[in-house]
């Protein structure tokens, strides 16, 4: 266990949160809170006004340390789902000099990395889908003979303004980024099996201006796509009838569907009407599911194209997650435009039972899947420091502290034989 909590950023479209945690001895996550502000510095995933970005990290980090009794908050991390993200698949190959090594593999992803990066395009993710020795497939090439290695790589790319504007915004703050997560990853980590990754599944993630497509198979994100519209555009939508932000997006979560069909006894629902002067504002129920509807197939329609045309069996369907997963039977509308099975994804068994109930909320798979991957870099980072200390000291001086111990203890066992023979002899 990290003995400083783990602090992750999430820059939503209509919010920013901190939320701290760390990982028990027994794995599961405890969430120790979180501090939120309100925000229209985030749109589409995209940090377009990095100073107000900065001021409300700097001021959600001092709450949450003042709340937590934490120490300074130092380091943190993030994750990025932003309209400009995208995949491609390509190919690098390396000669083998003798048999494969961890610095061929490194060296053949930096190349695949500058092959792709530019002034304006970024690699954000680079994930080898499959390795080949002389043209034959392999599941595991390091330690392997032969004279040609042949990795593709699954390529996530963005604008470089989007990772750089993450950074910036927290930056500027004094407090250092440890890692910039996918999106999709981070979710992907809290709510899947390995079986839903091995055999296939895709999943939706809702998020407030973004909505984020991966398609997993043989244990790794095969494709990925993020589209500009989410939550809150639909709460937009509800607000066109001229009631405030607030009224939309209570009556999308408490009164809303997502087909209107479902509706079978439409009643009508009176809001106060956003202009104090004019009269509530009255809606129908039947109505109210019409807009939703029609927006989710504006959003949707692109991410069920990339699913159909999928060349290979999604067998554990498709999963959801986000805050907008909860609107009322999204499941149902997800299942007859594709055929697939849906699931609500659920992160439930990596909390600690004394987290509080709200972390358990589909809103927060995100955060919690981040939360879980950070750990696991710091720990695998610091073994590789330890290997490395290790590696450099000569054998003969590990050889000399293991027979100093050694010596030592039988000195010590000695001693205790001859104290406890004294003993008996008094006794």
């Amino acid at each position: 266990m990290n003995k400083n909590p783990l602090v992750y950023i999430d820059f939503g479209g209509s919010r920013i949160k901190a939320i701290a945690g760390f990982v028990q001895d027994n794995h599961a996550l405890k969430v120790m809170g979180e501090q939120e502000k309100v925000s229209d510095d985030v749109k589409s995933g995209i940090v377009e006004k990095i100073s107000g970005a900065a001021f409300n990290v700097s001021k959600i980090t001092r709450l949450l340390q003042n709340s937590l009794k934490l120490d300074q908050i130092t380091r943190v991390s993030t994750s990025v789902n932003a309209r400009t993200m995208k995949h491609f698949t390509t190919s690098v190959e390396g000669r083998i000099m003798n048999l494969v090594t961890e610095k061929l593999l490194k060296d053949l992803e930096k190349e695949c990395i500058d092959e792709v990066e530019s002034d304006k395009i970024s690699a954000f993710e680079c994930i080898p889908l499959a390795y080949y020795i002389d043209g034959q497939y392999i599941d595991e090439p390091l330690g392997k003979k032969g004279s040609m290695l042949r990795i593709d790589y699954n390529v996530i790319i963005g604008n470089k303004l989007v990772k750089e504007s993450l950074e910036r915004s927290i930056e500027r703050t004094g407090i250092a980024v440890d890692y910039i997560h996918l999106g999709i990853e981070a979710a992907a980590t809290a709510i899947l099996e390995d079986k839903d990754r091995e055999e296939g599944c895709a999943v939706i993630s809702f998020g407030a201006t973004t909505t984020t497509l991966g398609v997993y198979c043989e244990g790794k994100l095969q494709e990925m796509s993020v589209i500009p519209l989410g939550g809150k555009n639909i709460t937009k939508d509800i607000q066109e009838l001229g009631i405030s932000f607030e009224h939309a997006e209570l009556l999308k979560t408490k009164t809303g569907c997502a087909m209107e069909e479902k509706v079978e006894k439409p009643v009508y629902v009176q809001i106060p009407n956003e202009n104090p002067g004019n009269e509530p504002v009255k809606i129908s129920t039947s109505f109210l599911a019409r807009i939703i509807e029609a927006r989710l197939e504006e959003m949707l329609e692109p991410i069920f194209d990339q699913i159909n045309m999928i060349p290979y069996p999604l067998r554990w369907g498709i999963i959801i997650t986000g805050g907008a997963a909860k609107l009322k039977y999204l499941p149902e509308f997800i299942e007859q435009k594709t055929g697939c099975t849906v699931r609500v994804g659920s992160h439930a068994e990596w909390l600690s039972e004394d987290t509080d109930e709200k972390f358990y909320d589909p809103a927060y798979s995100q955060a919690v899947g981040a939360l879980l991957l950070s750990d696991e870099l710091i720990n695998k980072q610091a073994e590789i420091q330890q290997a490395a200390i290790k590696s450099k000291l000569p054998n003969s001086f590990i050889k000399k502290v293991k027979n100093k111990i050694t010596v030592g203890m039988e000195s010590l066992f000695k001693y205790d034989e001859l104290e406890k023979e004294q003993n008996e002899q008094q006794k």
